[in-house]
């Protein structure tokens, strides 16, 4: 009897704290606190209420790309043959950071990739879609740029791609891209790379047998349902049943009220709450700062590089013609530990432009300090505001003109 009353007391425990956590979200009180005692600008100045078009935009940044694509593929095959243009890039091509002075607008906000969108599809009927996640890696931008070649209705025709010395630190494909496999023309071409000896190969193989890992576990528990299934359909296994005990009963009931109580919606919204809680006690506490700066060395950086030499040369093969240009960074921020980090970056890039005859635009330093946003206690060291995005679209297309990309 007491182990009885001891369950149904902590099932009630354990549902006043659940139904603590929905009303009042302590992360998001302690996140407050730690914003007000480290003096962060306004919530308001990271602009959430940007210009969306999905036929334009990959707007799930990396999350979905398979349902994101296939979007841009029926609207490029019903939309006729126009020249398209992708632009592609980390975070900097979708978010913004207001600078100081800026307010906040009451229209959607564009970055500088939708506000050149417009002036292209404008003057020059051009289609143009932005293709931007944060945290990009190279091999991930390879791996998409596959798939989208991998059919007819998704074949850019002038690639622009960011250079960004962040991005040289990531090397793996993210989860959310290897659902992209289950096309098995993609997969052979990913198979082919995979078994390469370039640098950029392990990181498609390492995608691969990832992708393969959670089809066997899914096999596998199928196998087991079903197997089961036909026990419970024979009676064997009928009085060994989880089902046929009053605690999964009891369970079951549980979980449902809970889910009336906390919702997998505000589930979410909680750990996204519990993680920034989490980034803030690391930046403020531990001062690990994303702007930190950094020497890029060893098999990420040997990976990265390989990608960025497997996407010129993947676009040469189809004649896509391949431009890059350094992304802006914060004069206030240094992303660099040492001159020679800056330098060997900057050489690699240029010698990547000079051996295969491409485009190499430079922003690095192009846009001054006071059109930046704040990342809490500090400069942002990738967003920019509202006029750095508009300063920003005016030089590419200054910039795509000059290279006879547009007239």
């Amino acid at each position: 009897m007491r182990r009885f009353l001891s369950s149904f007391a902590i099932l009630g425990m354990t549902a006043l704290m659940l139904l603590g956590l929905a009303r009042l979200d302590p992360f998001a009180v302690i996140s407050d606190v730690l914003d007000w005692m480290f003096d962060a600008p306004p919530k308001w100045t990271q602009v959430s209420d940007l210009y969306s078009d999905p036929h334009k935009q990959e707007i799930t940044h990396g999350d979905d790309p398979v349902t994101s694509l296939a979007t841009l593929k029926a609207y490029w095959h019903s939309n006729g043959p126009k020249r398209r243009i992708i632009f592609v890039g980390n975070s900097q091509m979708h978010a913004i950071s207001l600078a100081p002075g800026e307010q906040p607008s009451t229209v959607p906000e564009k970055t500088y990739v939708d506000l050149v969108s417009d002036e292209l599809e404008s003057e020059h009927e051009d289609e143009l879609y932005r293709l931007s996640f944060s945290g990009m890696s190279y091999p991930e931008v390879f791996w998409e740029l596959n798939y989208m070649l991998d059919d007819s209705d998704l074949r850019p025709d002038v690639v622009v791609l960011q250079m960004n010395y962040q991005s040289f630190w990531a090397g793996e494909v993210r989860e959310s891209m290897l659902p992209m496999l289950r096309r098995g023309s993609f997969r052979a071409r990913m198979e082919t790379f995979a078994a390469g000896s370039s640098a950029d190969a392990p990181s498609y193989r390492d995608a691969l047998d990832r992708h393969d890992r959670v089809l066997a576990t899914a096999s596998t528990v199928h196998a087991s349902e079903d197997t089961a299934g036909r026990n419970a359909d024979s009676g064997v296994m009928t009085a060994l049943s989880a089902q046929a005990t009053p605690g999964y009963d009891l369970e079951t009931r549980t979980r449902a009220q809970l889910e009336l109580v906390l919702p997998e919606i505000k589930r979410e919204a909680l750990r996204e709450s519990f993680e920034d809680a989490l980034y803030r006690g690391r930046l403020y506490l531990m001062r690990l700062k994303p702007s930190t700066a950094r020497s890029i060395s060893g098999s990420r950086l040997l990976a990265a590089r390989a990608a960025v030499d497997s996407i010129a040369s993947i676009c040469d093969a189809n004649h896509i013609r391949l431009v890059l240009f350094h992304a802006p960074v914060n004069p206030r921020v240094s992303l660099y530990r040492t001159a020679a980090d800056r330098q060997s970056y900057r050489e690699f890039v240029s010698r990547v432009a000079s051996k295969n005859g491409l485009t190499l635009l430079d922003f690095e330093n192009r846009i001054s300090p006071e059109h930046w946003g704040r990342l809490l206690n500090g400069p942002d060291p990738l967003h920019m505001g509202r006029e750095a995005q508009r300063q920003m679209a005016r030089q590419i297309l200054e910039g795509m003109a000059s290279a006879g990309i547009t007239n």
